[in-house]
């Protein structure tokens, strides 16, 4: 099994857990045996792709997030986000008295947006990260 899918089992495990199901109440949701199921969530074997599909849609989860970790923001979330961002960069510039040029606030803004949405952090906590990095 390749690295960057170590923690599938894990994840499904702890939506598992989340709902409070016995392994076998998962397997018959998903339509597969117990072994099965138990082999995936120990990642005894790797997890087909419709499987996975399907754990997503019967357990409202992002399939990302299911097998990278991460996950793709909704448009709300990022709408939000990206309106943190930029009063983040806002409220530094004119804390500090700085002024910067359109291009400098796309960059920065991408940067710390990124980052928080990586990270699952802040924009604000990001921002003074970044500017205290930058001077």
């Amino acid at each position: 099994m390749s690295t960057v899918l170590i923690g599938i089992g894990q994840r499904m495990l702890s939506v598992r857990s989340q709902l409070g199901y016995p392994q076998n109440k998962v397997a018959a949701i998903l339509g597969i045996a117990d072994k099965s199921y138990k082999n995936y969530e120990l990642e005894k074997r790797e997890l087909p792709l419709s499987i996975a599909v399907k754990f997503c849609e019967e357990f409202d989860k992002n399939l990302m997030w299911l097998v990278y970790g991460s996950s793709v923001p909704d448009s709300e979330q990022s709408a939000r986000l990206a309106g943190e961002t930029a009063q983040a960069v806002f409220d530094h510039a004119q804390t500090n008295k700085r002024t910067f040029s359109s291009a400098e606030i796309q960059k920065f803004s991408h940067y710390i947006f990124e980052q928080a949405l990586s990270k699952g952090t802040s924009p604000q906590s990001e921002a003074k990260l970044f500017f205290s990095a930058i001077g």
